[in-house]
């Protein structure tokens, strides 16, 4: 049983399997995470601890475990790949956790005082070293953080039918229409006097994934890639046209736009082939509801005529053709691997929303010092 909301975790030992060539290792499977292991350390349906590739290890511990010298910088677990197999995780006695109870799904982060890695927050500061106050808009939501499917392994069944697009090494970006949270004073005017329409109530804002850039209301400060790409592809005029002329009586809290910037500068060593930033759309949000994944795919491109994320498939899912999408998959013209993918069940439920990382490009961002948190 997986933890979604931990990175170390009590579970099951479900597979142990030889390795081809191998006389001291094998490979033990624990939900949808595997792990090198010594050859009869374990059993199958041993208790363990798993800690995923986002947990970093305190250093009196990997010391005891004797594996401090093959985490990655900063105490992280690391992807490794040793005679063809995948190590995606580090197991952990259960022996070492006492105080709780040792049942499957048991998080244990704070017993073993693991912690949960977070990308460094890239501060950023006005050109004029202005200080400004800034409220968000609580209509611009946030995208939804999807697991990591290697943590919700029965997520799907062969009946679930889904969409497959590539996901794209780069930085979040979302853009919308959004209600106001709070008219000004001149708003207020306009409307009192009937000299403003509806769309008042309504102003265009801009965000990364975590942080509000900007919008109408307050002001759009200083330069960066979320307002260069919005000048790039029209997003403002592109926006307003589109819920004016199809969502003009029905745009409740409003319509947000979710993608990614990628390209040259965005992310180190994935520029894609590119002398330039691009973008693409991968999901959108109405009146507080995502929209299938057809749908949200016909209003980015023949609507807004934008580009959409790469998708690689559309049917019933199927684990071995899913991975075929995974593993082996590079940047065409490259040796650079493909971040992975995300699989999407249709009807747009985020219930069945997951991504899977492509082991070699763990590998590789470890190599080459790329910025990841999975």
């Amino acid at each position: 049983m997986e933890n979604v909301n931990s990175v170390a975790y009590v579970a099951k030992i479900d597979v142990i399997e030889k390795i081809v060539g191998a006389d001291n290792i094998e490979q033990a499977r624990i939900g949808g995470w595997n792990c090198i292991i010594q050859k009869g350390q374990y059993n199958v349906g041993d208790l363990v601890v798993v800690a995923t590739t986002d947990a970093v290890i305190p250093v009196e511990l990997s010391d005891k475990l004797n594996v401090t010298n093959y985490l990655r910088k900063g105490q992280r677990v690391r992807t490794v790949k040793l005679r063809g197999v995948y190590s995606e995780c580090l197991i952990i006695p259960v022996t070492y956790i006492q105080g709780i109870k040792r049942v499957e799904g048991a998080d244990v982060m704070e017993v073993l005082n693991i912690l949960k890695y977070e990308p460094p927050v890239k501060q950023i500061t006005l050109g004029s070293g202005r200080k400004i106050r800034y409220s968000e808009n609580p209509n611009f939501l946030v995208y939804y953080k999807f697991p990591n499917q290697k943590n919700v392994s029965d997520m799907y069944t062969e009946e679930d039918v889904v969409q497959i697009t590539r996901k794209y090494h780069g930085t979040n970006a979302r853009y919308g229409i959004a209600k106001k949270f709070k008219l000004s004073l001149w708003d207020k005017v306009k409307k009192f006097f009937r000299v403003a329409d509806k769309w008042v109530d309504y102003e265009f804002v801009v965000g990364s994934h975590n942080v509000e850039k900007g919008s109408d209301s307050q002001g759009f400060y200083d330069t960066n890639v979320w307002y260069e790409i919005a000048d790039k592809y029209n997003i403002k005029n592109k926006l307003w046209n589109f819920v004016k002329n199809e969502m003009s009586d029905e745009l409740g809290s409003g319509f947000v736009l979710y993608g990614e910037i990628y390209g040259k500068g965005i992310q180190k060593g994935y520029d894609y082939g590119l002398d330039e930033i691009k973008f693409v759309g991968f999901d959108a949000m109405w009146d507080g509801d995502y929209l299938p994944t057809l749908i949200a795919k016909m209003v980015i491109e023949d609507d807004l005529e934008l580009p959409h994320a790469d998708v690689l498939y559309v049917g019933k899912w199927d684990k071995e053709k899913q991975d075929g999408y995974v593993f082996n998959n590079f940047i065409t013209g490259t040796k650079v691997p493909h971040e992975g993918i995300v699989v999407k069940d249709i009807s747009g439920d985020r219930s069945k929303v997951s991504k899977v990382i492509n082991p070699d490009y763990l590998i590789y961002s470890e190599k080459h010092n790329v910025g990841d948190s999975h």
